[in-house]
């Protein structure tokens, strides 16, 4: 489906998207739940989603202005756990938080960000990580786990 198409149909079901935004093939959504399946889902202005993004919407994600997230990357809302008392009696739970990734932000190919964090502004995520901590503004992590790379100037004097 063409992305416009899919941003009204988004906004029909409760998405908040900013203007100029544009989604590429293959977005998946997971677990849209109730009247309004798209109410957990905020996207900024002028925010990229790349080939095959994969959203969960088990809790709330916020995607602010200009953030790039690009293809095959996976944006986590919950995790599952299994609790074993003893073996006829197994016990399911789930991990749950809100996900939010603050303005300018870029999420390079193939990253997999889990539950309850926040990516701050102009923070860089490399390709193929796993974020399991926040991420602070200013800053470039990679690896599995991830972790600071380095640091952006942003007070550099001439």
């Amino acid at each position: 489906m063409p992305f416009r198409f899919l941003i009204k149909y988004l906004r029909k079901y409760g998405a908040t998207i900013g203007q100029n935004c544009r989604f590429e093939r293959g977005l998946n959504i997971h677990r849209p739940l109730g009247n309004k399946p798209f109410e957990n889902l905020y996207i900024g202005n002028e925010v990229y989603l790349g080939h095959n993004t994969l959203i969960d919407l088990t809790s709330k994600v916020e995607i602010k202005d200009k953030v790039i997230i690009a293809s095959r990357c996976q944006l986590w809302t919950h995790a599952s756990y299994y609790e074993y008392q003893d073996f006829t009696k197994p016990g399911y739970g789930e991990y749950c938080g809100k996900l939010s990734i603050d303005e300018c932000a870029l999420v390079y190919s193939n990253v997999v960000i889990t539950h309850g964090l926040r990516i701050g502004e102009f923070a860089r995520i490399g390709a193929n990580s796993l974020v399991n901590k926040s991420i602070p503004a200013n800053e470039f992590w990679g690896g599995v786990p991830a972790k600071v790379v380095r640091f952006h100037q942003t007070d550099q004097k001439s």
